[in-house]
């Protein structure tokens, strides 16, 4: 009875299906996978803490508009030839004072400087919880590549195992041939090295899907891969089609991206900090209020009551402080450079980012159209390498073809394979992340 035909359809099928998982396994779907590493990546919550960092600096920023307050208390003792108290005469006497003050500035007027610092933080805050989403924009890529790994890496181990069955099918076949005198001793040697060769080849798969998998638990900030198993793809996402160009979905991208909204919000941060420099070329002028009181005692004779002393060493100021800026050694014409500097700068980076995501969007797209391309010819290989090691294992059951024959048409099927899975996966990869960035 044969029975060779039938094996490179089992292969293709145990492929598809990811043999030998888990049953007892939890399996992830790869939209799970994205939304467990947004909340908890810890890249992504150290973001999430400079933006509350940010908040902060803001808020101290819209405190400058506040008046400030300030009170203060001394304590002094006097030896020996000081002046008194009382009527303000030298006399030699020992005396202490005690004083307290209050005192408290409000800003009228600083030449545009507190509202346009308010802006900036502003506008830094805006950019840094754009930063925070594309870190988790970031994440959703690089989860997605480790969940296609994994799948990849899945469908590789069932070729190697299904390659390490048809050796070991062909051991049998060759000792059964050996007894009867239709194969030799030394073909038995070969295909015993080539199913050693399979077993250790097959073993090196499954490390690689234990790394990958590991990896994506890592990024998931999981304690332990054990038990964890992923959804394998659905034939909506194996559908090898791109429904739009790379220029309409940069389009697309320019206004939804985190990226480019967070430098074009660093931009406009940039311009209100040149407005913060130029404040300096304008007058200030504040407002302050203080009091003050003291009390005072002369050891060895009478003093007056300490509430007749509060009532009487009471001080109020009341006052206006205009300042006006005329020279100080170019330092504000050098910070107003620097800031125009990194204005242009941001101005630079901001083009930066764009050519960048405009870059990755074209590479995206013509690596997807050269996998599908691929993933045919490597169809049609496959198909191909099929028939001729059905042949092949007729003429080798029938003693017609020799051990080397039989195992480089199975070697040919199964590289035809490796490269048809391959071109799939990065098919999938490059297509996620096309539609990645046509996301609203």
């Amino acid at each position: 009875m044969k029975t060779l035909p039938l094996i490179p359809a089992l292969l293709l099928a145990a492929t598809l299906t990811a043999s030998a998982q888990d049953t007892t396994a939890t399996c992830w779907s790869l939209q799970r996978c994205i939304e467990h590493a947004k909340a908890n990546n810890l890249e992504v919550r150290m973001r999430q803490v400079e933006v509350d960092r940010q908040e902060l600096t803001l808020h101290t920023a819209r405190s400058k508009r506040l008046p400030s307050l300030s009170a203060g208390a001394s304590q002094q003792w006097s030896f020996g030839r000081s002046a008194s108290a009382a009527d303000n005469t030298y006399q030699v006497q020992t005396t202490s004072s005690t004083a307290w003050s209050l005192s408290s500035d409000v800003p009228l007027f600083t030449g545009f400087e507190i509202p346009n610092e308010i802006a900036a933080a502003r506008l830094d805050l805006m950019a840094l919880a754009a930063d925070l989403q594309k870190t988790r924009e970031n994440m959703e890529i690089t989860v997605t590549s480790a969940y296609l790994q994994v799948l990849f890496d899945k469908e590789l181990l069932g070729v190697a195992e299904n390659k390490l069955a048809l050796s070991r099918t062909q051991l049998d076949r060759t000792r059964k041939m050996h007894d009867a005198g239709r194969a030799s001793e030394a073909q038995i040697y070969e295909t015993e090295a080539q199913v050693a060769a399979d077993e250790l080849s097959a073993v090196q798969t499954a490390n690689d899907l234990r790394m990958a998998t590991l990896t994506l638990t890592q990024l998931l900030e999981l304690p332990s891969p054990e038990g964890f198993d992923v959804e394998p793809p659905t034939e909506a996402d194996t559908t090898f089609l791109l429904a739009r160009r790379p220029d309409d979905i940069y389009r697309t991208a320019l206004t939804t991206r985190a990226a480019v909204r967070a430098e074009e919000l660093r931009l406009q941060s940039s311009e209100k900090q040149v407005r913060v420099a130029q404040s300096a070329l304008y007058p200030s002028l504040s407002f302050g209020a203080s009091y003050n009181n003291a009390f005072y005692h002369i050891y060895n004779k009478p003093n007056t009551p300490f509430a007749n002393q509060i009532r009487d060493n009471r001080g109020l100021g009341l006052g206006f402080n205009l300042r006006i800026p005329i020279f100080n050694r170019f330092a504000t014409r050098n910070s107003i450079r620097s800031a125009r500097l990194g204005l242009r700068n941001q101005e630079l980076q901001l083009e930066n980012t764009k050519k960048a995501l405009y870059k990755d969007i074209q590479q995206a797209y013509y690596s997807a159209l050269s996998a599908a391309e691929r993933y045919r010819s490597a169809t049609a290989a496959w198909q191909s390498a099929e028939k001729a090691f059905t042949f092949t294992g007729d003429r080798f059951e029938n003693g017609r073809a020799t051990t080397y024959e039989y195992n480089e048409a199975k070697t040919n099927l199964i590289k035809a394979l490796s490269d048809r899975t391959q071109a799939k996966y990065e098919f999938l990869l490059r297509k996620k992340i096309l539609e990645f960035y046509e996301q609203q």
